[in-house]
């Protein structure tokens, strides 16, 4: 421990960490989101409450947990991609510090950031303990559980830093692969039920949940009863152990493997752009080129075009075809497997109107994940390549740069968006009844909720240094809006129905719920003779310009700003 606490790497970048603004935030986010949840749900009149104690403290754990998980990308994905892009990682081994001193150093800096953010929320979570029915043992192996998954989620972003190049791209990887983790291991046993003589293997890879070991551990009994014959608490918890143990021994190899390995130059990929005949001939014979050759020469720019918008498009989808073109093939051949999963397994029992939710909510889930991506490093990446002092430059206004920005990555995202449509269309056809306003519905709901998260992201990184904490706060954003918001459903009583009608008003995935069946979120009441979903469009609609305006004016305090 005093050699780690005389490595000048830990002591500088931990220093750099707790005192910079994003650990401050980190830090009153988790307080301050925590002491509202656990006021919420406390116990208004003695013994007798509506929550039992065991309840409220599953609740809290989760949210917990669940704010945990989107911090953890924030503090050590870019632990080693900060280095790569300031051009400063190979002087590390320039100095007198060994290989292991600087991997070290960088380990336990990003990791002790994250665990110290943590353990911040311990005293409140003690004070679910005077509710009564929490002892100090259950307590412990709570927090256990959620430090081994930061201790996991902090190596997937240490290893995504050193694998990748870019802060953006470890940034988003981490998150994937935290959501694979955290939330996607219950898919096989749902969509491969049938495969009895694999279910096992399901349960136990649903074990590598946090969530489902606190379920396990906090109501072992109820647990046992939803999972049926065969499944254990205990063993629900010991598979978890050894699962994140073994997951934290694999991420933390390819750490070291990449910060450790010999540092080789990276090689161009430039290309010269072409203009003869027989190289454009040659190059449209092979797919897909015929269809976009990005190394075609390009004509000017028209006056009346944005410039902005069509710069963008050239290199973001002309400059990629096969990216896009594998992605979007990815995203239909997903949405048919989902689809065909979902009928085989539960056709007998659910209805047309869950199985169309399904390619609903996986269209939402497109944009919830595509969208911040694409937009969140419009303006960050201009600041760190040098070129938005060329854009100063130019008579281009904020308002024209907005706009380009958002129509291009408008464009981007409803590449994959196309990717459900016939789904959709061919479940409305075979209905007896075909209502197709629900697919108008369903298309005004998605574009205006693409819209917002893409300018969500635009603003975010106005607002941010980094592309990386631009696309963090982005995520963030989106996920309060699609996840956070559900939470009012589990205050009961204490929030009127009237309130939680108007805070899942801003939720994208309640109101195409709503639209898809007229049964689901019909107990909330209407505000100002609308349902739901009708609200949401116009709501949305307002907080897209209110963004779209505010971005505006922060390009325009960037193009004035004097540095």
């Amino acid at each position: 421990m005093a050699n780690l606490i005389a490595n000048p790497i830990f002591r500088r970048e931990y220093l750099v960490m707790a005192r910079s603004r994003k650990a401050l935030v980190a830090a009153l986010l988790l307080i301050g989101s925590l002491s509202l949840i656990l006021f919420m749900l406390w116990p208004r009149s003695g013994v007798l409450s509506e929550f039992d104690s065991n309840d409220i403290f599953s609740v809290f754990l989760g949210a917990n947990l669940g704010l945990v998980i989107l911090l953890v990308p924030a503090f050590t994905a870019t632990a080693i991609t900060d280095e790569k892009e300031h051009h400063s990682f190979p002087l590390l081994f320039s100095t007198l510090l060994t290989p292991s001193e600087i991997l070290f150093g960088k380990l336990f800096s990003a990791l002790g950031m994250v665990f110290s953010v943590v353990a911040l929320s311990v005293p409140i979570t003690a004070v679910c303990a005077l509710s009564g029915g929490i002892s100090a043992p259950l307590l412990m192996k709570t927090y256990g559980i959620i430090f081994m998954a930061t201790l996991t989620y902090g190596l997937v972003g240490l290893a995504m830093s050193a694998l990748c190049q870019r802060s953006f791209t470890a940034v988003v990887l981490t998150y994937l692969a935290i959501a694979a983790l955290a939330g996607a291991t219950w898919l096989p046993a749902v969509l491969l039920s049938r495969l009895h003589f694999l279910r096992g293997l399901w349960l136990a890879l649903r074990c590598l949940s946090p969530f489902e070991a606190l379920f396990a551990l906090n109501h072992p009994s109820r647990y046992e009863i939803v999972l049926g014959a065969g499944a254990f608490a205990t063993t629900t918890l010991r598979l978890y152990t050894v699962g994140m143990a073994l997951l934290a021994a694999i991420f933390f190899g390819i750490f070291c493997f990449f910060v450790l390995r010999p540092l080789t130059p990276r090689k161009a990929k430039y290309q010269q752009q072409y203009t003869d005949l027989h190289t454009a001939v040659k190059r449209k014979l092979v797919f897909p080129f015929y269809l976009i050759d990005p190394l075609r020469r390009k004509a000017s720019i028209p006056l009346w075009r944005n410039p902005v918008f069509v710069a963008e498009l050239r290199s973001r989808i002309f400059g990629k075809p096969k990216f896009i073109l594998r992605a979007l093939a990815g995203c239909i051949m997903v949405s048919l497997v989902l689809l065909i999963l979902i009928c085989i397994n539960f056709a007998s029992v659910l209805g047309p109107e869950q199985v169309r939710l399904v390619a609903v909510l996986f269209q939402f889930g497109l944009v919830i994940l595509v969208a911040p991506m694409v937009s969140s490093g419009s303006i960050t990446d201009e600041a760190t390549s040098g070129t938005m002092l060329l854009l100063r430059m130019t008579p281009l206004s904020a308002w024209t740069v907005v706009l380009g920005k958002l129509k291009a990555a408008f464009v981007y995202v409803l590449i994959f968006l196309i990717s459900s449509l016939p789904v959709l269309f061919s479940l409305t056809y075979l209905e007896t009844e075909a209502a197709y306003w629900r697919i108008g519905a369903w298309t005004a709901t998605l574009l205006l909720s693409t819209v917002v998260f893409i300018v969500a992201g635009l603003l975010a990184s106005t607002l941010m240094k980094s592309t990386a904490a631009a696309t963090a706060l982005s995520y963030l954003f989106a996920f309060t809006l699609s996840i956070v918001s559900l939470a009012v459903l589990m205050f009961g009583t204490r929030i009127s129905a009237l309130v939680k009608s108007a805070v899942l008003t801003f939720n994208p995935l309640v109101a195409a719920v709503q639209i898809t069946s007229d049964v689901w979120f019909a107990e909330l009441p209407p505000i100002r003779g609308n349902p739901l979903w009708q609200n949401h469009l116009i709501l949305f609609g307002a907080v897209a310009v209110l963004l779209l305006a505010v971005t505006a004016f922060r390009v325009h305090r960037i193009f004035r700003r004097r540095d």
